[in-house]
């Protein structure tokens, strides 16, 4: 193996590369680093604890002895595979301080050099005082790092401030990184205390101090904020680095995407689309020349009462959430293919008429308009007549209204023979509905008895995205589609993403997917979206929800949808598997 990056380094095709490094803990990183490029590795105990499931912090714990464990894997997985230059990670801490012997050591194992790690540099200042008067400190790490060097290796140091680095450049080490803190992102990683901006500030200072004393000396960055290649990039655009050095964001955190990605797709494969009935697959082709997706069992029944109103004439009452897409319903029942142009659908939009009484006039007719315009109720070139919210209608024209549904007949104003109905009427009304209760909840809304009792058999319930929940990537992709003109798949979203996404109830329905597009489509980079890029856009669950559901409803339907594996609806729900049990006790579904 050649002896390190010395030769590299004063190579003509290295003289002013960007350099990457890799601080791994296991083989299988190390050949993927190599083939994607990275220039040496780092054998450091962080990485081996890493590949255990542990945070790197706690590299720093006395749960292991770091130089036996890292030279072990260093020299059975890296240095038996992997052909770039591999520097073994030392440490100061034990019984006897013999840099040279440790330097022949490393030299003799076959590795390119060493790193400083585990160092003094994470512990408190009081803490790097205490080691350094025992004759550990940060001084005898550079002096071990120096030995290294002096034996014909290369070195890189580890540093946290600006001290420590002119201790560095003044011994004329190599590589000098300063480690930024524990790393942020994913799910081990730390909260970040510092923003780009203040780290790039804080590098080009040292990088310019440790060029100042050392011209030669590589200055490096590692840790902290800097989660992605994105982030990388705009600290360099503000200060001038000679590489970087990855751990986590190397190794923990594609780890846990990809991994957790791979088996999300297998699982999704794995659940293979029930094979739908003749009647069934005929009712979602139908379904779709009126623009609606999906197949879920809620669609299905939606779409089975819906084909059996649309072939008739009698009016409908609508019942949608907010946010809900009504379009496709309407076309169903006016038979318009998705697409075509409403010329003979008229709309009377109540929700934000401040005179709704004047809708009286627009329906039934006026006495001083009626020769020239005909009512609504009796215009023949209207095909379809949809009455928006109309529990903002008088009482009285609310009742006048049923009598005329009911009867099919009216008489306008200043007319003596009654007119027939000749449009057929959709009342679409977005109040709370509690399910098992229309009634009185329509009551309650400010509609009249008479009125409801007018569409008793004919009401029609648009189910809420949370009730058709398996129709979700369905509806994202459609509407991606259809408002922006992209293509949006699974891929887009991590699986942690889309478990939150499957979770959601979904209060704004349609609308609040489209808006969540809008937000996350325009972002830059090809990094899919992030669980915690979604809390500030979903609705929060805590505002006001136009739906009655109870906590009870939330964990029955979760139930369902995962098939009562209680592990998986406890992780959905966001709860520990203990609590998601008491829960069932409580509400008395364990029977």
């Amino acid at each position: 193996m050649d002896s390190g990056l010395e030769t590299s380094r004063q190579s003509p095709r290295f003289a002013s590369r960007f350099l990457i490094g890799a601080a791994i803990g296991s083989g299988t990183t190390a050949l993927a680093a190599e083939r994607g490029g990275a220039d040496f590795l780092l054998a450091i105990n962080a990485g081996r604890l890493r590949n255990m499931g542990a945070p790197s912090i706690a590299c720093m714990l006395p749960i292991f002895d770091a130089g036996p464990l890292s030279r072990r894997f260093a020299r059975e997985e890296l240095l038996a595979q992997c052909k770039i230059p591999v520097l073994l990670g030392v440490n100061v801490w034990g019984a006897t301080f013999e840099p040279a012997a440790v330097a022949q050591s490393v030299l003799e194992a076959g590795f390119a050099g060493a790193v400083n790690f585990p160092s003094c540099m994470h512990y408190s200042r009081p803490m790097q005082q205490i080691l350094a008067r025992a004759g550990r400190g940060i001084e005898r790490e550079v002096e071990q790092l120096r030995a290294v060097q002096d034996a014909g290796l290369t070195s890189i140091f580890y540093c946290a401030t600006r001290t420590q680095a002119r201790f560095a450049a003044d011994a004329g080490i190599d590589m000098v990184c300063l480690n930024l803190g524990w790393n942020v992102g994913g799910v081990l990683g730390h909260r970040s205390r510092s923003t780009l901006e203040e780290v790039a500030t804080a590098a080009r200072e040292i990088g310019r101090l440790i060029k100042r004393i050392h011209p030669k000396t590589r200055f490096f960055l590692e840790g902290g904020p800097i989660a992605t290649a994105e982030d990388l990039g705009r600290v360099l655009s503000l200060a001038p680095i000679d590489g970087y050095v990855g751990g986590s964001t190397f190794e923990r955190m594609p780890l846990e995407d990809s991994v957790a990605d791979q088996i999300d797709r297998f699982r999704h494969a794995s659940q293979r689309r029930a094979a739908l009935d003749r009647a069934s697959a005929r009712l979602v082709v139908w379904s779709r020349r009126f623009g609606f997706v999906g197949r879920s069992n809620a669609h299905l029944a939606f779409l089975r009462r819906l084909r059996s109103m649309a072939g008739a004439a009698e009016p409908v009452l609508l019942l949608a959430e907010k946010g809900l897409v009504q379009t496709p319903t309407l076309n169903a029942l006016c038979g318009l293919k998705n697409r075509e142009r409403w010329k003979d659908v008229l709309h009377v939009d109540l929700a934000g008429e401040d005179f709704p009484a004047r809708a009286r006039n627009l329906l039934f007719g006026h006495r001083e308009s009626t020769a020239k315009q005909p009512p609504a109720l009796a215009d023949s070139s209207v095909a379809l007549l949809v009455i928006h919210a109309p529990e903002r209608l008088p009482a009285a024209t609310q009742k006048r209204l049923a009598r005329a549904l009911r009867e099919g007949v009216f008489r306008a104003p200043g007319r003596r023979r009654s007119l027939p109905i000749l449009p057929r009427v959709v009342l679409v009304s977005e109040a709370p509905v509690t399910a098992g209760r229309e009634t009185e909840s329509l009551l309650g809304a400010g509609l009249e008895a008479e009125l409801v009792a007018a569409f008793s058999g004919w009401t029609l319930r648009l189910p809420p995205l949370r009730e058709r929940i398996d129709d979700l990537m369905a509806v994202i992709e459609a509407q991606a589609f259809r408002s922006l003109g992209v293509e949006v798949a699974r891929s887009f979203f991590t699986s942690a993403a889309l478990q939150h996404l499957h979770a959601h109830l979904w209060p704004e329905n349609d609308a609040e997917v489209r808006a969540l597009l809008g937000a996350l489509v325009p972002r830059a980079g090809d990094v899919p979206v992030q669980l915690g890029e979604l809390s500030a856009l979903l609705h929060q669950e805590g505002g006001e929800v136009s739906t009655s559901r109870t906590e009870k409803d939330r964990i029955v339907d979760a139930l369902w949808r995962h098939g009562f594996n209680r592990s998986r609806t406890a992780e959905v729900l966001g709860v520990s598997r203990k609590t998601l049990y008491n829960k069932i006790r409580k509400y008395g579904l364990d029977g």
